[in-house]
């Protein structure tokens, strides 16, 4: 029996955060945790409700996650001198330390997940994926 496309979409999602927890379980951050990292360090001072919209995932998540990066001093949080309801969120030293093996984490992934296509099917996939992801933002 043939899975249907959001079957596919969340095993390929999962199977992704399982590959990252074990790349990345000696530098204590978790697959789930991973795509944080490279949006906080590439805008120090985002706010969770930005994080929450970049990531496509609920504000509840972004808050258990970010309390979890901090506790294990990846960012620092604090609130915004222009809008006290906001919670800034800062990447420190270990953050940006760490940022280099997550990109691995995520490239090679890729590389093992696409392995058996060809590069016209890798392009072609990855503009298919791209225009439905645009469309599922509209949507949603």
């Amino acid at each position: 029996m043939r899975q249907h496309l959001m079957g596919n979409i969340n095993t390929i999602a999962r199977c992704a955060a399982l590959y990252r927890d074990k790349y990345l379980e000696k530098a204590e951050i978790t697959g789930w945790q991973a795509p944080y990292l490279p949006q906080i360090c590439a805008s120090p001072g985002i706010t969770q409700d930005q994080l929450a919209a970049r990531l496509h995932v609920n504000r509840s998540n972004v808050t258990r996650q970010l309390a979890m990066l901090e506790e294990k001093g990846f960012v620092r949080r604090r609130r915004s001198d222009s809008d006290r309801r906001a919670v800034e969120v800062y990447p420190t030293q270990r953050a940006q330390e760490a940022l280099p093996l997550v990109k691995q984490a995520f490239a090679r992934w890729r590389e093992q997940l696409f392995s058996d296509l060809a590069p016209q099917e890798r392009e072609l996939l990855e503009d298919l994926l791209e225009r439905l992801a645009r469309r599922a933002e509209e949507i949603g």
